[in-house]
């Protein structure tokens, strides 16, 4: 009955497991930046995101500053770390 279409399992699995650790270490790290942050005593105020750009708007030692990232460019920057590792797209 499903013999047309074979499916190799255990590599599927295998990236499974790997993305889920992949994740768990995304998180972590994640969790240690904005630890990072409170600890300089910087807030984030606002979060604007476009198809063009990330807008942050944030409070460092009493002033309210704001940062701007196009999102292009990040995109760019995730991808190529995403390649590093083997997860880009493909």
């Amino acid at each position: 009955m499903f013999r047309d279409k074979v499916v190799h399992t255990s590599p599927i699995l295998r990236e499974l497991l790997v993305l889920e650790h992949i994740e768990r270490q995304l998180h972590r790290r994640r969790r240690e930046l904005k630890q990072q942050l409170a600890a300089a005593g910087v807030r984030v105020v606002e979060r604007e995101d476009t198809d063009i750009d990330t807008m942050i708007r944030y409070v460092e030692r009493g002033w309210e500053r704001q940062a701007v990232y196009m999102r292009p460019m990040l995109d760019a920057e995730a991808e190529g770390r995403l390649r590093k590792v083997g997860l880009g797209r493909r």
